[in-house]
């Protein structure tokens, strides 16, 4: 009996390490992937929002969608700055979620234009905060396996 306690604790002891080591490198795949969505998600609304805003400058149900739309996005920053970071990519983290708040500036902004009837991404630098963001997208690449 003694002999199968000590071979239990001595498995559980083998094993709970790796477990340990498997956890972060599923965290890692989890961040690199979820950054590159997120990314992913800035990059298309880049390339939507002139589109967006020029609709919504005409069309009432155009101009709610962009609301919701900037709503949306807002909800994804927020849920960006809260995901768990593994220590090698905190700065990498860290760079993003400082432009966040910028991005998150302009964002409130481009709402109260479109609720005064502006023109909606009229001096937010909602553009330039993506681009800068999407800057680093070559450092998150290296972070997804292949």
């Amino acid at each position: 009996m003694k002999k199968y306690g000590l071979s239990l604790l001595l498995l559980i002891l083998l094993i709970v390490p790796g477990c340990g080591f498997a956890e972060k490198v599923e965290n890692s795949v989890t961040f690199a992937s979820d950054t590159a969505s997120y990314m992913q998600a800035l990059t298309e609304f880049g390339q939507e929002m002139e589109t967006l805003a020029t609709d919504a400058a005409t069309d009432p149900q155009a101009k709610e969608a962009l609301m919701e739309r900037l709503n949306a996005l807002k909800e994804q920053i927020s849920d960006y700055a809260n995901l768990q970071v593994p220590d090698y990519a905190a700065d990498l983290h860290q760079s993003i979620t400082g432009y966040n708040d910028k991005l998150q500036q302009g964002l409130d902004q481009a709402a109260t234009n479109l609720e005064e009837g502006k023109a909606a991404f009229e001096s937010t630098g909602i553009p330039e905060t993506i681009s800068q963001i999407n800057g680093l997208l070559n450092e998150i690449s290296q972070l997804i396996p292949q």
